[in-house]
């Protein structure tokens, strides 16, 4: 008679020890070990988080946590997950699986100690360890006797460090034994691995491609915590390591040798007036996707012979009753450089803000100093939540309410899903009618942020708008910029009818640039940086009209913080455009080089130490003619002595978090 439990009992064997469940098993004890060290570091670091740690906050860490853990597990076992799942019979030999499982113990062995070891150097740091750790002590002989006195004084780190090796070696499941007939074997092997390998990638970026553009990066734990040291108990060691390859600090020039002589010259403190004038003005900033300065036409009358029309008929009208300056530029090439800058005074120095070794430090930021004055913060932005981890950003600079597409889906007054363009997120023209909305829900005053995405690619717009915006340009972005034009000016007809309007103070910008440009004086490195600046203050309060100087995007945190009246000191990177003579405005902006914008010059560095070219971008608008050594009294010294006084300040408070006034 057919037995028919021992079938049962054969095939539910062979489920359990098949390959994707050994393979699972075994990523499984490492999850357990990363969390066992999580535990160890947050009980080695007891006094630092004891004031704000409770089992509801430690959970909702954990749970951030285990994204990092993911991350860093898939990284470090990559190559154990291929030759796990090998599709190919000789990997069941004795060598060969013994080698996969000596790899396996000896990558997660040094994922444990890094963890360990962490715990200890932490308190010291105030920062989980990446990459910049070997430049920081190259060269320190010292080295390996501080290690091994924290070894000798820790010894029961090196315990549990073993207890947890020798509980992966014993807990290891060795892949199945080939089954016949060898077809099938190669078939189902295949398919596993075929199936595994875009999780294991998914893994390995922390999210998945439809949630988000980007892998998460250190400064996205900000999201899981309400201080920025519990970011040490989210991150991991292995991860924070991986995430900054490739991100150690560039050599910078070092003409000051004390802070005092640095500080006469450039200092990013920004200490109060001695006498403020408090105006509680609401202020309202738009970011709005790849909006160049080439687009609008009010700002290029003499383009194309006088005869410009440019993309932007809204903010051409909006520009006779506005505030901004004859010169103005973005700090960074990018979208995630933008939020930085504008937000918290921050530029891109050689590399954005939110991916550098410096992304956890402490930061000052316009919500973060409006908080202390009883502002009410937000900030939108119709793509997926988690998309660039802006949300991430945001939280980390201090602002109260996040709206993104979740939220604006969740709210059925403006079309839900049926607003989606299908690539990004929400079309404009909905979305700034939500945020409106948004914020007549606002306690007064407010400061609220948003970030527009219809202008980008593929260039589309929606479809009742499809005959309305057509491509009259020169390329097909040039209607999307008619479409978020015309989406701002929808905005505005709606506030106007708000009671907070005459209250509150309008800032228009970009994130940055366009790459779509397609005149000669926007293509180079310095048109390259062009993005407007539009201040609109309804009440009338503020100066209209085109003003002399230079501005760029992180002079609008100083700016703002100044003209409302702020009484505590901060640390911005910019400058208050409208208290400082237009001779002493300045730009700065780091893409492939630095450059630094002041009078009619722009300089630029090569290797971020020396000067290699100098053009008079007024009057030499394609930077035909170098002037290198060529200029006239001190110009040359005076913009490189200041140029560098930017950079070294810069770098010296990031390394040492000294960036907020605490």
């Amino acid at each position: 008679m057919y037995n028919s439990g021992n079938y049962y009992t054969r095939k539910n064997y062979r489920f359990i020890h098949s390959n994707p469940v050994g393979l699972i098993l075994n990523l499984l004890w490492v999850y357990i070990c990363y969390e066992v060290c999580r535990l160890c570091f947050l009980f080695e670091n007891w006094n630092l988080f004891s004031a704000n740690m409770s089992w509801s906050t430690f959970y909702h860490i954990t749970l951030g946590g285990f994204r990092f853990d993911t991350s860093a597990i898939f990284y470090t076992n990559a190559i154990v997950i291929l030759l796990y799942l090998f599709p190919l019979h000789f990997k069941e030999t004795r060598w060969f699986q013994m080698l996969t499982k000596w790899l396996y113990i000896i990558i997660n062995s040094i994922a444990i100690f890094a963890n360990l070891a962490d715990s200890v150097f932490f308190e010291f740091r105030k920062h989980r360890s990446s990459m910049a750790l070997f430049q920081e002590f190259q060269g320190d002989n010292n080295i390996g006797g501080i290690v091994g006195v924290e070894i000798v004084s820790h010894w029961y780190f090196v315990v549990i460090a073993a207890l947890m090796i020798f509980f992966l070696w014993k807990c290891y499941r060795f892949p199945e034994t080939p089954v016949k007939p060898r077809k099938r074997y190669y078939i189902t092997q295949i398919v596993t691995l075929l199936l595994i390998a875009p999780i294991a990638i998914c893994g390995m970026r922390g999210n998945t491609f439809m949630t988000a553009t980007r892998p998460i990066s250190v400064n996205y734990a900000h999201k899981f915590v309400t201080e920025p040291i519990q970011t040490g108990i989210v991150l991991n060691t292995p991860f924070s390591m991986i995430r900054t390859v490739n991100q150690i600090a560039v050599q910078t020039p070092r003409l000051f040798e004390s802070e005092e002589e640095l500080e006469a010259v450039y200092s990013p403190l920004h200490l109060p007036a001695d006498s403020l004038t408090l105006r509680k003005k609401n202020i309202v900033i738009f970011i709005v996707e790849s909006f160049a300065q080439e687009f609008v036409g009010a700002l290029n009358k003499d383009l194309d012979n006088g005869t410009y029309k440019g993309y932007t008929p809204f903010t051409d009208s909006l520009l006779q009753q506005s505030l901004y300056f004859d010169q103005t530029f973005a700090n960074g090439g990018f979208s995630i450089d933008a939020i930085p800058s504008v937000l918290a005074s921050i530029p891109r120095m050689d590399r954005p803000f939110v991916l550098s070794p410096h992304s956890l430090n402490h930061i000052n930021s316009l919500a973060s100093e409006l908080k202390n004055m009883g502002y009410s913060t937000a900030f939108f932005h119709g793509a997926d939540n988690e998309s660039l981890g802006f949300n991430a950003f945001v939280k980390q600079a201090g602002v109260e309410k996040y709206f993104g597409k979740n939220e604006f889906v969740a709210d059925s007054r403006f079309g839900g899903m049926k607003e989606f363009d299908g690539k990004w997120g929400i079309w404009d023209e909905p979305f700034l009618q939500f945020f409106c909305a948004e914020l007549s829900e606002l306690p007064q005053p407010f400061m609220a942020s948003v970030f527009t995405l219809s202008s980008h690619h593929p260039f589309a717009v929606p479809e009742k708008y499809k005959d309305v915006f057509v491509d009259e340009g020169l390329h097909k972005l040039h209607k999307c910029i008619r479409y978020a034009d015309y989406s701002i000016k929808r905005f505005f007809e709606s506030a106007r009818k708000q009671p907070w309007f005459d209250n509150t103070i309008f800032i228009i910008t970009a994130d940055h640039a366009s790459s779509k440009r397609t005149h000669d004086v926007y293509m180079g490195e310095v048109g390259g940086f062009r993005v407007p600046i539009i201040i609109y203050d309804p009440s009338g309060e503020l100066p209209t009209g085109r003003q002399p100087g230079i501005m760029q995007q992180m002079d609008i945190m100083p700016t703002m913080l100044n003209y409302v009246g702020y009484d505590r000191p901060y640390i911005a990177f910019g400058k208050d455009v409208l208290n400082t003579p237009a001779e002493e405005t300045w730009a700065f902006n780091w893409d492939f080089y630095p450059q630094f914008f002041k009078g009619d010059y722009v300089m630029r560095m090569e290797n971020g130490r020396d000067i290699s070219e100098i053009y008079n971008y007024r009057e030499d608008p394609l930077l035909k003619n170098n002037l290198k050594d060529k200029l006239p009294g001190n110009i040359q010294q005076d913009m490189y002595t200041e140029m560098c006084a930017i950079i070294q300040s810069y770098m010296d408070r990031m390394n040492a978090d000294n960036v907020s006034v605490k």
